[in-house]
């Protein structure tokens, strides 16, 4: 049986410190899925070198938090049969509404519950998302929600990195 590496000390971190050891217990621990293009939404697990030849690469603390939400809001609740509750329900409004307004209103209702019902996460900080243009042919929303870990880390997704080519789920400084 193969067992976990330790956690990547953080730059700078004083001997002794454990830090990263409690993120990667509050927080989880996963194995890497990077997203296959930045147009698209699809993910593929990835490989590292190790002495002896390869094996997943993982991620934990933090990253692991924001892979697996945006995971989540790439995943339309109810697909997953073992897990009817997870995933988004932000299709809906997007497909359904014919007013803009209405469907950014409805997308950030999805995003927040989404975030704000994993357990690792203590609260939703901010959530922004631009006016509608007008254009009623563009289901396009950038949609930038921040929120503080159980970990007490500050965290920031933005959806507008999904499909977009922009990064997903950076860490806030």
């Amino acid at each position: 049986m193969t067992s976990l590496p330790p956690p990547p000390t953080p730059p700078g971190a004083a001997p002794g410190d454990d830090s990263a050891a409690r993120r990667r217990a509050l927080l989880g621990v996963g194995v890497r899925a990077d997203l296959t293009d930045p147009a698209d939404t699809a993910r593929d697990l990835v490989l590292r070198g190790t002495g002896g030849g390869v094996d997943l690469d993982l991620v934990d603390g933090v990253d692991a938090l924001c892979q697996d939400l945006a995971v989540g809001l790439t995943t339309l609740r109810g697909s997953d049969p073992f897990n009817l509750r997870f995933g988004f329900l932000g299709l809906t409004p997007m497909v359904e509404q014919t007013s803009p307004v209405l469907a950014r209103e409805g997308l950030r209702s999805a995003v927040v519950e989404l975030v704000a019902a994993d357990p690792r996460v203590r609260r939703v900080v901010d959530l922004s998302a631009p006016s509608p243009t007008g254009d009623v042919a563009s289901r396009r929303l950038d949609i930038t929600v921040s929120f503080e870990a159980v970990s007490g880390d500050p965290a920031t997704l933005n959806t507008g990195g999904l499909a977009s080519g922009t990064p997903f789920g950076e860490v806030a400084p």
